[in-house]
C-alpha cells in the first residue's frame, strides 16, 4: 500500500484526483468510504474526477457516461468498459491505495 493523500484534504461527494507511481488515481468520499478508481473514463479518457457525484453515480463530465463508485461499473454509456477499482486502507487520518 501507497500513502494517496491525507483525508483532511478530501470533501465529501467531491472527486479528487492523484498521481501516484505513473498512475492517475481518483478518490471520492462517500457516505463514510473511500473509493479509489481510476481517474481517466473508460471512453474517451476524460478527467472523470471533474465529473459529479449523485448517489453512488459519478457522471463524466465530458459525455455524461455514468459509473457505480463502489464497483466502478458502466451504469450508462457511451463508456463499455468498468473504471478500475483500487483497494484502500485508512490508517491515522491518511488513505493508502494498494498498487
Amino acid at each position: 500500500y501507497i500513502k494517496l493523500c491525507d483525508v483532511s484534504i478530501l470533501s465529501v461527494d467531491e472527486p479528487r484526483s492523484f498521481k501516484v507511481k505513473d498512475q492517475e488515481i481518483m478518490v471520492i468520499w462517500h457516505a463514510g468510504n473511500f473509493y479509489c478508481l481510476g481517474a481517466r473514463c473508460t471512453h474517451a479518457g476524460a478527467p472523470i474526477a471533474e465529473g459529479t457525484v449523485n448517489e453512488q453515480v459519478l457522471t463524466c463530465p465530458w459525455h455524461y457516461s455514468q459509473f457505480d463508485i463502489a464497483t466502478g461499473a458502466v451504469l450508462r454509456g457511451p463508456a463499455k468498459k468498468p473504471l478500475k477499482c483500487y483497494k484502500s486502507e485508512l490508517r491515522d487520518g491518511s488513505l493508502f491505495v494498494d498498487l
